[in-house]
């Protein structure tokens, strides 16, 4: 069986980590109701790729509904133990309703204050999670930006609420915020947000503790909005905590030993009862390739997953259960953990221009690994290969892609893909 020139899976490359720090780094900017924010996925990518070079074991999330956060707050909150230090970072949509912060998922509906709680993630109760599960926690908020979801009387004049209010740390934590309580901040005009990319300047400084890290973050905001926006923080740290190494006293020549990078943790794939699946040898490694579904062979032309991987657009593997295949999904199984840098896909069954229209095509994506990342990609509608980044997927056991929304087909609800790949 010919599977993939298209699947070019690399081997990882383990980056060097330390004991005891976790990470839960989530960005929503592609939100459903409202404009999308341009830049709260590149601070998260670029943030939780910081922190992996730090040594953390990172959790990341980028455009999550509020079931997707759960389920990653879930399993940020189970890998936490005693002594770890536990850090959240999120950039998106923030907003202060009553006396309580929250962060708004992709799929936050606008609406009075009464709506917006049902929809959004209340943020002290991720704080108390961290609160339960680790002795220090460090928590990043750049979610005060110009918020247009809370249509309350009050607000209706300007379309948005400004910022978050101040949150209380309990003893061993540390709450920064990219500007004062009750002020938005901006969103930028180049890749990141003023705070976060004075954040990725300062953070991994050698033997910077936190406080002095986000005293070197605000004067570079300060500086950069013509002082409009401060970032603010509350404390209740009791040591000094280096998210890097601290260097070694000078009067002392012993060199700290490197630090062994923890074993990742893995979940195990969840798994339909009639999957289909091939094997193979694929750059070097064993990989096994399983499919939810697939629809009946019929009129001399069968659907299943190998059609993938046949080089043939003519093909297609198409879901065959009822409906438009939401919640169907294919799995790719590694013998060894593999870092997949790139997803590429060409979506429907491009058959003919006849046929592509005909039958459904994926509109949204799940991509999840066995360390628990998620991310959710939107797809367009063409026959052409699509190609999408997949930052943080390293030493992963395997990578399982959902089906969470398509585009409706003229003829046949039958959800189609006709090629697919990583490297």
């Amino acid at each position: 069986m010919r599977l993939i020139a298209a699947l070019l899976v690399c081997l990882a490359c383990a980056a060097p980590a330390l004991a005891g720090r976790v990470a839960l780094v989530m960005g929503n900017g592609d939100y459903i109701y409202e404009k999308p924010l341009r830049n709260a996925a590149n601070d998260a990518r670029d943030m939780a790729e910081r922190l992996r070079a730090m040594g953390f074991e990172v959790f990341e999330g980028i455009d999550l509904t509020r079931d997707q956060s759960l389920r990653l707050v879930q399993q940020f909150s189970r890998a936490m133990n005693v002594d770890d230090t536990a850090l959240f970072y999120f950039a998106g949509h923030g907003i202060q309703l009553g006396s309580d912060n929250y962060i708004l998922p992709v799929d936050a509906e606008p609406g009075t204050e009464i709506d917006l709680t049902k929809s959004a993630i209340r943020l002290q109760s991720i704080l108390r999670s961290m609160e339960s599960g680790a002795d220090t926690r460090i928590v990043i908020l750049d979610a005060c930006r110009n918020n247009p979801f809370l249509r309350d009387r009050a607000n209706r004049s300007t379309g948005e609420s400004r910022g978050l209010m101040r949150m209380e740390a309990g003893v061993g934590s540390f709450i920064a915020f990219s500007t004062e309580p009750g002020n938005v901040a901006a969103d930028g005009a180049g890749r990141n947000s003023p705070f976060t990319a004075a954040l990725l300047r300062h953070i991994s400084t050698p033997g910077a503790d936190i406080h002095a890290v986000m005293r070197a973050v605000r004067a570079d905001v300060r500086d950069s909005s013509n002082g409009t926006q401060i970032p603010w923080e509350n404390s209740a740290l009791i040591d000094e905590v280096f998210l890097t190494a601290a260097p070694a006293p000078a009067t002392s020549t012993a060199r700290v030993p490197a630090a062994i990078a923890p074993a990742p943790r893995h979940m195990p794939r969840p798994q339909g009862f009639s999957e289909t699946c091939i094997e193979g040898n694929y750059q070097g490694g064993d990989v096994r390739f399983c499919a939810s579904s697939e629809l009946t062979a019929q009129g001399g032309n069968s659907y299943g997953p190998g059609n993938l991987f046949d080089g043939n657009p003519a093909t297609a593997w198409v879901e065959g259960v009822a409906g438009t295949g939401e919640g169907q999904a294919l799995s790719f199984d590694f013998a060894a953990p593999r870092t997949v840098l790139r997803l590429h896909l060409q979506n429907g069954y491009t058959k003919s221009d006849r046929t592509f229209t005909r039958n459904a095509r994926v509109r949204d994506l799940l991509v999840t690994g066995s360390t628990g990342i998620e991310t959710r990609l939107r797809l367009a509608d063409s026959q052409q290969w699509q190609s999408f980044p997949l930052p943080g997927f390293a030493n992963q056991q395997w990578i399982r892609l959902e089906i969470l929304s398509t585009y409706p087909g003229t003829h046949y609800a039958d959800t189609a893909i006709s090629g697919l790949g990583f490297d």
